[in-house]
């Protein structure tokens, strides 16, 4: 060849990969072991510290509710014990003086929604209450007789001095759930005259939506995941606002339907927490006022305070857990790679020398040889008289020998990477295409002479006559095909005139 295309590939040195794994495995186990350890305990450590401030938050939530209630309790013994009272209850007759102390009762305290007195038969004989931001005493003509609701019932039923709280629900006037929708909780006791007669109950209204709000805030930064249910699982407070109060609208769905194995876990044990396939649960079981009160209270209603981190806010955590571990680990990794890769090659190097020492020579023979090769190839491609090109499946010159250059008149750089086409007359471009792309499919040696009459076109445009001898081969890997290119112009001239002597 003329140097213009390289063949034969240069052989690299292979790797000793399994020397290199045998170094590095080991340690790359023992990283991979520290990071687990590590990302787990850095993982079990944030948790803990999420745990305990769940649990913490509940806590609070808890004694803001607890808290909530003592204050209406206390007004309602000193209402039942005030001197207007007992007058009143005495008379069985409502008069200016529990007017008075109800209505300044209502006032005094923005939690209370109304303050009642009802008597043994149901009926309302006292009612003062909030209307907007003022505070009301209902007319004699628009009191009600309650006594078919469950809390007068129920109240009525104690005995004297005791407290019945009710369930935490929706205020209802007239039979129907007022609107908007008043969350109440009322706390309600017997009265008797002085004679040991029942006089009917008082009971005090707490407007219990400010309460909730205030149990929300107290849970810290678990306010948005922070719910209150009922004992059967009804949401009374909830991050989403639609499961509210599902039992005043005959609604099915509670927190037992929804999760049926958190509430499983809930529903058997007063509080604890556990963390489920489908996030983290904190809770607490909150009864209004059974400590201090367990004497005198009675028909306490139970509360679940639940916290729940959903699945998709705890796996974060472990995620960025993971992000802190994964970067030194794989820079541990990366650096005793490199490590393990200088040392396979510090440890190879000693065989490597003797091999390569060998091959040295080896090679400096053999380059001996293709050098010789090559100088005797070139010269016989050099000073050949006839024309030699070499040809890739493209059908481009890769090579040409300068005989064939001043054959069609180019000098041989002119020639090389020009597609074939180029010295043959124009208007056999296209079936010379066609022709060489089914040669190529089918490469076989054609001697000179074989086949149709061929014309070259030299660079300046004259056409002659020529016959080429073909010779495919391969090298690296790649189709190449050898051309003999013969000017028979002469040839031809003389069988011209030995045709016209005939």
């Amino acid at each position: 060849m003329d140097g213009t295309t390289q063949l034969i590939p240069a052989r690299g040195k292979a790797f000793p990969l399994r020397l290199f794994f045998q170094l590095f495995i080991p340690a790359f186990l023992l990283i991979l072991g520290g990071a687990w350890y590590l990302g787990h305990s850095r993982i079990e450590n944030e948790l803990a510290l999420i745990r305990a401030n769940e649990i913490n938050n509940i806590v609070l939530g808890v004694r803001r509710l607890d808290g909530e209630l003592r204050r209406p309790l206390r007004q309602l013994r000193n209402l039942a014990s005030a001197g207007t009272t007992r007058h009143a209850v005495d008379a069985d007759a409502a008069d200016a003086g529990i007017e008075a102390t109800i209505t300044a009762l209502v006032a005094g305290d923005e939690h209370f929604d109304k303050v009642r007195w009802i008597d043994a038969q149901g009926m309302e004989r006292v009612r003062a209450g909030r209307v907007g931001e003022r505070v009301e005493l209902v007319g004699r003509g628009d009191l009600q007789n309650i006594a078919d609701t469950y809390f007068f019932q129920a109240t009525m039923r104690l005995k004297p001095g005791q407290i019945y709280v009710s369930p935490l629900d929706l205020n209802i006037e007239h039979g129907k759930v007022e609107t908007p929708a008043k969350p109440v909780l009322r706390l309600g006791t017997p009265v008797q005259d002085s004679t040991g007669r029942p006089r009917g109950i008082l009971i005090i209204n707490v407007a219990a939506q400010q309460m909730l709000n205030e149990f929300v805030e107290s849970a810290g930064d678990s306010r948005d995941h922070v719910m209150l249910v009922n004992n059967a699982g009804f949401w009374l407070k909830s991050p989403n606002p639609d499961d509210e109060w599902g039992f005043m609208f005959k609604r099915t769905e509670t927190l037992g339907t929804r999760s049926p194995e958190a509430w499983k876990a809930i529903s058997s044990l007063p509080s604890s927490q556990a963390e489920l396939t489908d996030g983290l649960w904190t809770w607490s079981t909150a009864y209004p006022l059974k400590v201090e009160d367990s004497r005198d209270v009675t028909d306490i209603p139970y509360w679940y305070v639940i916290s729940h981190l959903s699945a998709s806010q705890m796996n974060p955590i472990r995620a960025e857990a993971w992000k802190m571990i994964a970067p030194p680990a794989l820079i541990l990794l990366l650096a005793f790679g490199a490590l393990a890769a200088w040392l396979t090659h510090a440890l190879a190097a000693r065989n490597q020398a003797e091999v390569a020492a060998v091959r040295a020579k080896t090679e400096a023979a053999s380059a001996r040889l293709l050098a010789e090769a090559h100088d005797r190839f070139r010269v016989v491609v050099e000073t050949n008289t006839n024309g030699l090109l070499v040809a890739d499946t493209d059908g481009r010159i890769v090579m040409a020998n300068p005989a064939l250059g001043k054959m069609f008149g180019y000098e041989r750089e002119e020639l090389v990477g020009q597609p074939l086409e180029i010295l043959l007359p124009e208007a056999e471009h296209q079936r010379h295409r066609g022709m060489r792309d089914g040669y190529l499919r089918q490469p076989v040696a054609r001697p000179m002479g074989i086949g149709r009459d061929l014309r070259g076109q030299r660079k300046d445009g004259s056409v002659f006559p020529v016959e080429i001898s073909l010779s495919p081969f391969t090298e690296n890997g790649k189709q190449f095909v050898d051309a003999l290119v013969v000017d028979i112009t002469e040839r031809k001239r003389h069988e011209t005139q030995q045709g016209d002597n005939t």
